[in-house]
């Protein structure tokens, strides 16, 4: 999105035959709302570093006063979201109903993101979503019965990982589950749209031998809210990315479903987290991207992935002392990627969660959806 853009507004007066019709440049701001409990001053000071160096011009408010924010050509966050990525919640915050005090939504996602090993554009690498539903939307269809996810809370997320262009996805369920996760997603999938996605049922244990693997053979992975601590901490440890994540929460479906942006990681419950470069980095492209704001987003994640190109990684990533690599502090991995201190100019990958298909409507294309319910011992 460029940072001016055209206003044409009806004119308070008719026009004087001698005078020109006017074309008003405004200023596109961003509404960044933050949590009410205030930004930590090393987040807010990469925080502005970042928007700094990419030219968005910002209102940084707490929730509280959010509502008293009009403009006419702001990027206002759509229903209100709220940017908070200091703020780490742990996957085992949703298990057994989830905690009392869960932020509200219908769905989680978070993002496990590592720059290819090698050639920028070869293989390697890693870019996948691990969703859930909320513990709130899982029910279960008679007493007694094992609470599996609503029909659209499925097809919300699986509707977004099409969106995202993810070719494979899995959802790992209990045995119990599987029989009312597949006829949900059955009766989901007659309104869901798009290229196939192939779609693998399994429980934890099939999916096991994949997930301790050096690579995941999915880019994307729907986890029940009693596997999803398990499921991030196998993904984390064979990755290497033990750091927190970047983690959404939706309402629904699209930009506009947003309503908070966390971090994922390990632990208990919420805590605070101390600054993280690359958290920093891929929740602010995220919320830009949630925001209208695509063009920026997409100059963020290409700045980072140069970085990374380059060499350049932050503390306690899994490269760490491997050859030609440079550790730096979180802080300066920032003030690099502010200053264009990548060497590398070459092409990058784009990042799934920035590709979003803004074309797509329902009913565009026939419905092509692949279920495999697997009970083999090994998901192939």
């Amino acid at each position: 999105m460029d940072q001016l853009r055209p206003l044409s507004q009806p004119a308070a007066r008719a026009p004087s035959r001698r005078s020109r019709p006017q074309l008003a440049l405004v200023e596109a701001r961003l509404r960044l709302v933050h949590s009410a409990d205030g930004i930590p001053d090393d987040w807010r000071a990469a925080l502005e570093a970042l928007l700094g160096w990419l030219g968005v011009s910002a209102d940084i408010v707490p929730a509280a006063r959010a509502g008293r924010l009009k403009r006419f050509a702001d990027w206002t966050m759509p229903g209100g979201a709220v940017f908070a990525p200091w703020l780490g919640w742990s996957a085992a915050a949703l298990q057994h109903g989830g905690l009392a005090h869960l932020p509200q939504a219908q769905f989680v996602s978070s993002y496990l993101l590592d720059h290819p090993r090698g050639a920028a554009r070869g293989g390697g690498g890693l870019d996948l979503v691990l969703m859930s539903p909320h513990p709130a939307h899982c029910i279960a269809e008679e007493a007694g019965g094992v609470p599996v996810p609503r029909a659209g809370v499925l097809a919300a997320m699986i509707r977004m990982a099409r969106a995202q262009k993810r070719e494979r996805l899995a959802i790992i369920v209990t045995a119990r589950q599987r029989g009312a996760v597949a006829s949900r997603l059955l009766a989901a999938g007659r309104g869901l749209t798009g290229d196939g996605l192939a779609l693998d049922i399994l429980t934890l244990e099939e999916a096991l031998p994949a997930l301790i693997g050096p690579r995941a053979q999915w880019d994307a992975v729907m986890a029940m809210p009693d596997h999803r601590s398990t499921v991030f901490m196998l993904l984390a440890h064979a990755s290497g990315q033990c750091r927190a994540w970047p983690m959404l929460w939706h309402a629904g479906e699209g930009a506009r479903s947003l309503r908070l942006v966390t971090c994922e990681a390990p632990g208990e419950g919420m805590t605070r987290l101390p600054l993280g470069a690359e958290a920093m980095i891929h929740s602010l492209a995220l919320i830009l991207h949630a925001a209208g704001a695509g063009q920026h987003a997409a100059r963020l994640h290409e700045g980072w992935a140069r970085l990374r190109d380059s060499g350049i990684i932050a503390p306690g990533h899994a490269q760490s002392g491997a050859p030609y690599v440079t550790e730096v502090a979180d802080s300066e991995f920032i003030a690099i990627l502010q200053r264009d201190g990548a060497a590398s100019k070459r092409p990058q990958l784009p990042w799934r969660a920035l590709e979003i298909d803004k074309c797509a409507r329902p009913g565009s294309k026939s419905p092509h959806l692949r279920v495999i319910v697997s009970n083999r011992n090994t998901p192939g």
